[in-house]
């Protein structure tokens, strides 16, 4: 004997179950049953799909497919807040009573001759039994579908909220599992599978090229084993690039940050300051790990984008990643670098410097604008800790202290927040498969350069950028 098949259930070979638990003879329906020459009347009403979740069912009602039949039923057992099971499922029958204890609730469909459709021709409409919490017609594929508007609208929706939205709406219990499900589900429809964006690569790397002239766009892939598997990708707008040139000063910010979709990974970045001292992106990569290697193609790459003959007159800012030290010796060999300060001081702290006396002895180093007051905070510093003063012993001031930073990038920043906050803008995006993250950020980066640029003609009044203005009048 076959087993029951509840509603929601996609195995579509259980066919041929009569139900013990409910006995319906002929004569019992008889007035809900629809007679031959009545099937043949034109003027039943036809199903329509877009009440699928608040649905009404009546008899003589015509269905597009057997699908579209049993999940009108489920959502009808849901709505009424009652468990309802298939007690036949094949290719021409579909019955389902309720699981009620005597109820006489039932319906028949039948697929109608030489035709997809289905009919029903058995309704008994009327439930004997009480509704119920748990209605085990509550699957999770249901759930992804009927709210499926719920996460394309906010994808980073709390699930533990949502449940509980959910359940006061529709009155049934959802399990913490099913909500996860659901939403895990949801996001895979909207966004594809992580596997199914990678081999979608070359198409999107190839129609970023042909809508972007003068863009540079590079797919990397390791062939060892006779398969492409994916190891980089570098995005430079032409937009960005000729944006940086024609009025960003010579220094960028490069950083590193951590991926948090299915394959991990590391997004690399560099990062301008525009003439309004905002941050200004010019390119990103997305690769495997941080490396040696992975810097060095990047800032290679880079290189050649912005087109730099003499990098004697670019400066950088890092936190000093893993393999970019190396890595700029090799690209950069005569550019200035300059190291975050407040990742000086937190190495400063972890080599066990803590505390506010020196926070302060580091910061009025690092501000002091002159060789002589850099002396001047030093001795300061050396007055309150030898130690802490031949901590800096093997440190250049050309990298952490204004007193010694090259005049030509014409720019002091002692911090690389134009790549922290550059993260930190994209951190909605870090989560996501890698096609719906790079659409993201290039999204993201066309709205920025839109949006400064309709600012700038409604408030900007002359020649100087406002931040800079600022800068004057003090």
């Amino acid at each position: 004997m076959e087993t029951d098949t509840e509603i929601g259930n996609d195995d579509e070979s259980n066919s041929g179950y009569e139900s013990d638990d409910v006995v319906i003879t002929d004569n019992d329906m008889d007035e809900h049953r629809i007679s031959d020459a009545e099937a043949n009347e034109p003027n039943y009403s036809v199903f329509n799909p877009v009440e699928m979740y608040d649905p009404s069912l009546e008899l003589g009602m015509i269905f597009s497919s057997k699908k579209e039949f049993k999940k009108a039923v489920q959502s009808h057992a849901i709505k009424n807040r009652r468990s309802v099971r298939f007690t036949k499922n094949d290719s021409f029958r579909v019955y389902a009573v309720c699981s009620g204890e005597g109820c006489q609730w039932t319906i028949h469909a039948n697929k109608l001759k030489n035709e997809l459709t289905f009919q029903i021709n058995l309704y008994k409409d009327e439930h004997t039994c009480p509704q119920v919490f748990n209605v085990k017609n509550m699957k999770t594929s249901w759930l992804t579908e009927r709210f499926l508007q719920d996460f394309k609208s906010d994808p980073k929706r709390n699930v533990k909220g949502w449940r509980v939205d959910i359940m006061n709406k529709l009155k049934c219990h959802v399990s913490r599992d099913q909500a996860y499900r659901a939403k895990r589900q949801a996001l895979k429809k909207l966004e594809g599978s992580p596997e199914h964006q990678f081999s979608k690569l070359w198409d999107y790397a190839e129609e970023l090229r042909k809508t972007n002239p003068g863009s540079t766009v590079i797919l990397g892939v390791n062939d060892e084993n006779g398969e492409n598997r994916f190891e980089k990708f570098y995005v430079c707008f032409s937009a960005m690039k000729q944006g940086f040139l024609a009025g960003c000063r010579p220094i960028l910010g490069v950083d590193g940050c951590h991926l948090k979709g299915p394959h991990g990974g590391i997004l690399l970045t560099a990062v301008g300051v525009d003439p309004n001292n905002n941050l200004y992106p010019v390119a990103y990569a997305v690769v495997q790990r941080e490396s040696k290697d992975t810097w060095e193609w990047f800032l290679t790459v880079l290189k050649q984008d912005l087109n730099i003959q003499r990098d004697e007159e670019f400066t950088f800012m890092s936190d000093k990643q893993k393999g970019l030290i190396q890595a700029f010796i090799s690209v950069f060999p005569n550019s200035a670098h300059r190291f975050c300060v407040r990742h000086l001081h937190n190495n400063f702290k972890t080599a066990g410097f803590r505390g506010l006396a020196y926070k302060n002895a580091l910061w009025k180093a690092a501000r002091a604008s002159t060789p002589g007051e850099f002396k001047l905070r030093m001795e300061e510093l050396r007055q309150l800790d030898q130690t802490a003063f031949d901590w800096f012993n093997d440190k250049r001031a050309s990298e952490w202290s204004k007193s010694h930073f090259t005049e030509i990038p014409k720019c002091d920043i002692l911090l690389n927040n134009c790549c922290e906050s550059f993260n930190a803008n994209i951190m909605d995006a870090r989560d996501k498969p890698i096609l719906t993250m790079l659409e993201w950020i290039r999204e993201y980066l066309m709205r920025r350069l839109q949006e400064n640029r309709d600012k700038a003609a409604r408030k900007w009044t002359d020649g100087l950028c406002p931040k800079i203005q600022k800068i004057l009048q003090k």
